[in-house]
């Protein structure tokens, strides 16, 4: 199983400050990835002390995000491969999030249609599962080189 760690986020994600929420990358295997936020009081999809549940919805989107951008930089394309969250399925929050957590996303390609991919995150603090569910990506750059 491969690990490769990654931190130059800006390189492998079209997002930019302030919504740029994930600090790394790793790259587990061709269907599975993580990805860590080390949140401040103060960050971008935080109130009142925790996090919202549309950003860690966004985290999850994220690290698929740069899942794609990686495989395109080991391609030594120019760009991050394209994509879209294009919907929200069955996402479960067990507990709010300070806005001080480090959060570790995971996520998991179960199965895809063409460039539909359907993904499912695991959200955690402290080991502890805080949230899951899926998503649907639209990504076209992988619809032929799956």
């Amino acid at each position: 199983m491969t690990k490769i760690i990654y931190k130059n986020i800006e390189q492998i994600l079209p997002h930019r400050h302030p919504m740029l929420i994930i600090d790394s990358y790793k790259k587990i295997d061709n269907n599975t990835a993580s990805s860590v936020i080390q949140l401040k009081p103060g960050n971008y999809g935080c109130e009142n002390g925790y996090v919202l549940e549309s950003m860690l919805i966004e985290s999850v989107a994220q690290t698929v995000a740069a899942h794609f951008g990686y495989k395109s930089l080991m391609k030594e394309e120019n760009d991050p491969d394209i994509g879209m969250l294009t919907s929200v399925d069955t996402f479960i929050f067990y507990e709010k999030v300070k806005d001080t957590s480090k959060i570790d996303i995971r996520i998991f390609k179960t199965d895809e249609i063409g460039a539909f991919k359907l993904i499912s995150g695991d959200i955690r603090v402290n080991e502890k599962l805080v949230a899951k569910g899926h998503i649907k990506v639209f990504n076209p750059g992988e619809r032929v080189n799956n």
